[in-house]
């Protein structure tokens, strides 16, 4: 069904098309929040990708999944316009510079509604690379092979990264599972 719709859009069928965007929209939303930190960012990022896929539809190759291609074109324009709406820390006094949030740390208000407080401490130990895998893999449920074509890296690298991400979160688990109960213990 899909296969369809992208031939016909491909031909310039902009009712195959729409039906592309209304079927792929959600998941590509999902990947562009990840990417960006500001909401009306991450929809202009969106909006621009939407542009660049209907202009390489005459180029995509069927033959290659979709999804992958169109998650691609999504991390594509969310770096750029990220890279376009950058803070320039440089014309900023360096102790305000110091004390601005990281516009890349999103993930710290998600895990800040965490009710586990002990996975919540452990995300906020990981970097803001390692977050943003585990929210592209489990939050907006890329595949790994999607996940190593939104970065243009290889399938192996994304699987070492995320095996490396995984181990550290556990490690962090691991070691603040002990403190938790020495801490009980003394409250009683």
């Amino acid at each position: 069904m899909h296969e369809e719709m992208i031939r016909r859009a491909q031909q310039g069928d902009t009712a195959a098309f729409r039906a592309l965007v209304e079927a792929y929209a959600p998941g590509a939303w999902r990947v562009a929040q990840i990417l960006m930190t500001d909401r009306e960012q991450a929809e202009d990022a969106l909006q621009e990708a939407w542009i660049d896929v209907w202009r390489g539809l005459p180029r995509y190759d069927a033959a290659r999944p979709f999804r992958p291609w169109l998650l691609a074109i999504v991390g594509n324009r969310c770096r750029m316009l990220g890279r376009r709406h950058a803070i320039p820390t440089q014309s900023l006094g360096e102790d305000l510079a110091d004390n601005l949030p990281d516009p890349h740390d999103t993930y710290a208000e998600v895990a800040a509604r965490e009710p586990d407080a002990a996975l919540r401490d452990a995300l906020a130990c990981l970097s803001p690379e390692a977050r943003e895998l585990l929210e592209l893999r489990y939050q907006a449920e890329l595949e790994l092979a999607e996940i190593a074509e939104l970065y243009a890296i290889p399938l192996s690298t994304v699987k070492s990264r995320l095996y490396r991400t995984l181990a550290a979160l556990r490690a962090q688990l691991t070691s603040a599972a002990p403190a938790a109960l020495d801490s009980s213990e003394t409250t009683r």
